[in-house]
């Protein structure tokens, strides 16, 4: 028994209410497999310790750990990356006014590093001509693609065996 304002409760119970408030909040219809909120709590552990790592930086300098060290790096890499993709233009003053939040001179700052540790490369894009011969695509590097990539495909190869392992 723990006092706690006061009143005397059963530390497991708090802990039990807790979890159950949690639980009523966790939306499991969203997994790709069928699991019960009792074998979810059972099996939760396991699941996030098989994504951890994904989730760990490894040692050293590299691209994917740069652009998301920061939310700012973050969603100006995912702007860059989705342009990439679509094989559209982006440019400074394109994200600058697509993330409000921030200045101009934030949104420059960051890519103009990214652009010195070679995370970013001014090229043109896949898609479409370059309207104005001033402005400077960005795109991400080859290194920063296959990161990311590799990342993605590591998560969703971790929850295929999750939806594996728990149907």
């Amino acid at each position: 028994m723990i006092n706690l304002n006061k009143k005397n409760f059963d530390f497991s119970d708090i802990n039990s209410k807790r979890d159950q408030r949690i639980l009523s909040q966790v939306n499991l219809k969203k997994l790709p497999f069928k699991i019960s909120v009792d074998n979810f709590s059972a099996r939760y552990l396991e699941m996030f310790l098989d994504l951890k790592p994904l989730f760990k930086y490894q040692k050293g300098e590299y691209a994917m750990k740069w652009c998301l060290s920061t939310e700012k790096k973050i969603k100006v890499f995912l702007l860059v990356f989705e342009a990439n993709e679509q094989g559209t233009e982006i440019y400074k003053e394109s994200i600058s006014s697509q993330l409000p939040e921030y200045s101009y001179k934030t949104i420059a700052q960051i890519i103009d590093q990214g652009i010195a540790k070679g995370y970013f490369v001014k090229l043109a894009p896949r898609r479409c001509e370059m309207k104005d011969s001033k402005i400077r695509n960005i795109r991400p590097s080859e290194e920063l693609v296959v990161e990311f990539m590799n990342w993605n495909i590591d998560l969703i190869s971790t929850i295929s065996g999750f939806e594996k392992k728990y149907s």
